[in-house]
């Protein structure tokens, strides 16, 4: 199997790329970069299994639906607006919520200006993906899924405080993960440590992994079966990251 992960951004320079290749007996982190264009993920994606993309898939669908809204010149119940609670129910996605209430992250709002490149960027990508016939499920379970690194380090407790800014943090995690995976990092291993985005990108691949071997969570409750497939849903692995180093013949995670 073949696992490939994106820590995407809206410009090329910010983005990583990672691909590990599991193999018979054990795994292999055979690319790793920063600084890559549309292109290159594309073909990183083709080539492999199954993909993670730390992006947003979609937008909050109170938000698509108040826009459209007020374009024809109507703001449905205005008074929610007045209130930052009110407001919030609009910007944020039900994955963003549920991030926050079952492991205390909060996601930036893919309505928000610093996000919206790229989340243009993420649904160009699939966009593609899926003209190519490459599944795409944004409620998760499909060939490609939506991650998001600092969640699943969470979900398997790897996580370190301020590993974004800080190196040793991150050695931690790689040391962690390489070690309970006997993951081979062949040269790749010092990127993680000089980028925070290589080091989300390696996350990410692992990610695939858990979701095509069906440890995740789907969306359970009536408000995430509705909007998971519009909005996007951020797949959190479950069970532990020596999981992942089970047979690629268990089931994959389809969206239940």
């Amino acid at each position: 199997m073949i696992t490939c992960g994106i820590d995407l951004s809206s410009q090329p320079a910010d983005t990583a790329i990672a691909v590990i290749d599991w193999g018979a007996s054990s795994p292999r982190l055979v690319q790793l970069e920063v600084g890559v264009d549309d292109e290159t993920i594309m073909e990183a994606i083709r080539g492999a299994d199954a993909a993670a993309i730390a992006a947003p898939f979609g937008w909050p669908d109170p938000f698509l639906e108040f826009i459209v809204s007020n374009r024809a010149g109507f703001v449905p119940n205005p008074r929610r607006v007045a209130t930052t609670s009110g407001r919030n129910r609009i910007l944020y996605r039900t994955t963003d919520r549920r991030l926050r209430e079952l492991l205390g992250l909060r996601l930036m709002a893919s309505t928000a200006s610093t996000l919206a490149g790229t989340t243009l960027r993420c649904v160009g990508l699939l966009a593609r993906l899926s003209e190519l016939g490459i599944e795409v499920t944004r409620a998760g379970g499909g060939r490609v899924c939506e991650a998001y690194a600092p969640a699943s380090l969470v979900a398997w407790g790897l996580d370190e405080p301020k590993y974004k800014t800080t190196p040793a943090a991150r050695v931690k995690i790689v040391e962690q993960a390489s070690r309970r995976l006997a993951l081979d990092l062949i040269d790749h291993g010092h990127a993680c440590l000089e980028s925070d985005d290589a080091l989300d990108a390696l996350v990410c691949a692992l990610t695939a992994r858990a979701v095509a071997l069906g440890l995740w969570r789907r969306p359970v409750d009536p408000q995430e079966v509705e909007h998971a497939p519009t909005e996007g849903w951020v797949c959190i692995p479950t069970g532990s990251i020596d999981d992942l180093r089970e047979s690629p013949a268990s089931p994959s995670g389809d969206p239940g």
